[in-house]
């Protein structure tokens, strides 16, 4: 079996990961201005997520992974590369049931969001999500 291949896609191959996220239904789209995180099989997309810049602050989005994918620890291994190469405090969005997950993979839950995530937050908030973030001393050990 090929093993996977984690990296920073090239801008111009943003439509490649929205087909990805279309293939599986996955809510979000791509954008060039967007950090988009991919791992490979051989050719193929298997997990992807955005890291994106909402007035100064990061904010990762989007993180999915094939079904097929799933239980391998491939979006722990996504997050680990791409949290190496990040200056500074990544949030994200989670849902209630990938807490633990969050959790497990150095996240923290956020009490106070800058106000331009504080109102991206409300517009998903019926989406039963919890704001989190990363920051370089909450790495897991």
């Amino acid at each position: 079996m090929t093993e996977l291949k984690f990296c920073l896609l090239d801008a111009i191959k943003t439509p490649l990961v929205n087909k990805f996220y279309d293939k599986h239904n996955a809510r979000g789209r791509a954008t060039k201005a967007d950090q988009v995180w991919v791992a490979y099989h051989g050719l193929d997309i298997v997990a992807a997520c955005r890291v994106q810049n909402k007035a100064g602050f990061l904010f990762l989005s989007t993180l999915y992974v094939d079904a097929v994918w799933r239980g391998k620890k491939v979006a722990s291994q996504l997050l680990t590369t791409l949290i190496a190469e990040q200056k500074g405090t990544v949030f994200t969005f989670a849902y209630e049931n990938l807490i633990d997950f969050y959790l497990v993979n150095g996240f923290n839950y956020t009490l106070t969001l800058p106000n331009s995530l504080q109102s991206l937050f409300e517009v998903y908030a019926h989406r039963n999500i919890v704001a989190m973030h990363f920051t370089c001393d909450t790495a897991p050990s």
